[in-house]
């Protein structure tokens, strides 16, 4: 099932820190760009890993965004760099020799 997400900013790297939010009513899910359509996982995340996890293997075109009270959202300053310190944990770029 191919659903339309508007608004959201694209993660580009991804991080290895966990980020555990209890706010109530926030889940997190992944989303990818496939053959130019949005695709999402439709899975209810408790922390960004998790959906991070979820999503990474669909390609380098993934992303997370939240979901608060049933409505899709752009994540936070603070979820962002939760996110950016995963991918950078997880995978580290290779120096060159």
């Amino acid at each position: 099932m191919l659903l339309r997400i508007f608004n959201l900013k694209a993660a580009t790297s991804l991080n290895g820190l966990e980020l555990k939010l209890s706010r109530s009513g926030v889940t997190y899910e992944g989303a990818w760009t496939e053959s130019w359509c949005h695709r999402r996982c439709q899975h209810r995340h408790k922390t960004i890993e998790e959906a991070a996890e979820c999503v990474s293997p669909q390609g380098p075109a993934w992303y997370v965004f939240a979901v608060e009270n049933g409505r899709a959202r752009e994540l936070s300053a603070v979820e962002q760099s939760s996110l950016e310190e995963f991918r950078r944990t997880r995978w580290p770029l290779q120096r060159a020799h």
